[in-house]
């Protein structure tokens, strides 16, 4: 996933089988990555798309892969799509679903507050370390020693808070909208949910969309039933409706 992940979970400190626990997320980390990785020629998904795989001999994982972007192809037009150059890449949809795995576990295992961070995208449960609800910082897309809001789930929330970013202002014009090949340059999404596989795959869509102004990115988003703050290609700060249960935004 060519990415850093770091876990912190304040209830795990010294409790019997904490290291067991951490174990099993890492090793699912890696079982993705074994699987689903295109940068890796001995992965299973790159034997499959240079045909040293059959479809029928496909594992689970990557049949579910397969399926989970077929549909996240039709929930978003065609603004996100896994197939490049007529193969299958999950690549935007893996290091998401990595993350909502492993919160999935962890809330399988009992636990009750934890923070999750994949690159820059992020999954929390419960309070922090200091008994407040975690605080999420969005970087700003054109002041980097400055943050552009700091979300957190509102008092009644329960469940997981997934946050996801994408953006230009780290690593340039890398995404394009599938149907025309119109990149963003100067834009920046961030968007929150409860499944950081969709939140994280649908930051990138309503990205790729922007070519059509702040609306049809916003649209995109509330369509799929979550809620955004953004910078568009104008400079403009935007948002949904609901983001301000989330966070402070800009008066």
């Amino acid at each position: 996933m060519d990415t850093v992940f770091s876990l912190v979970v304040p209830e795990l400190a010294g409790a019997p089988g904490a290291d067991d626990l951490v174990r099993s997320v890492v090793d699912d980390l890696v079982k993705l990555e074994d699987h689903l990785s295109v940068f890796r020629p001995d992965s299973e998904v790159s034997r499959w798309r240079a045909g040293r795989l059959d479809q029928a001999e496909a594992s689970p994982l990557l049949r579910q892969a397969i399926d989970a972007c077929t549909r996240l192809e039709q929930l978003t037009d065609g603004a996100f799509s896994a197939w490049r150059d007529g193969r299958f890449d999950p690549t935007g949809y893996v290091k998401g679903w990595a993350l909502a795995r492993a919160a999935a576990g962890l809330e399988s295992a009992g636990l009750t507050s934890f923070c999750l961070n994949g690159g820059g995208d992020v999954v929390v449960r419960g309070l922090g370390p200091n008994g407040r609800p975690w605080r999420i910082g969005l970087a700003h897309p054109y002041r980097p020693d400055r943050l552009a809001s700091l979300v957190m789930a509102p008092p009644d929330y329960s469940g997981t808070l997934a946050v996801a970013t994408s953006g230009t202002s780290q690593r340039g014009a890398h995404i394009e909208h599938p149907g025309d090949g119109w990149r963003p340059v100067d834009s920046s999404i961030s968007v929150v949910g409860r499944d950081m596989a969709l939140v994280d795959a649908v930051a990138t869509a309503a990205l790729a969309v922007g070519r059509d102004g702040s609306t049809a990115s916003a649209e995109l988003v509330r369509r799929c039933g979550l809620e955004a703050f953004g910078f568009g290609e104008d400079r403009r700060p935007w948002w949904t409706p609901g983001m301000p249960r989330y966070a402070a935004l800009p008066g």
